[in-house]
């Protein structure tokens, strides 16, 4: 056990050398307009349900 110890912590090291050698990936290419929309419509529309959904349960809640 004690020389697996010092063994493991070389063998991370030399991961972290290899990780340079790793090959950048390119970029990613441009989000297309009509992605980003329906991406938004959904965001806004989650949120609106979960803001409608805890003002009703709150109403029902107090008796209104």
């Amino acid at each position: 056990m004690k020389t697996m110890m010092p063994a493991l912590g070389l063998f991370l090291l030399s991961l972290s050398a290899r990780a340079d050698e790793a090959a950048i990936p390119p970029p990613p290419a441009d989000v297309s307009p009509v992605a980003m929309i329906v991406v938004v419509l959904l965001l806004v529309a989650m949120v609106g349900g979960f803001i409608a959904f805890t003002v009703l349960k709150d109403r029902k809640r107090n008796g209104k």
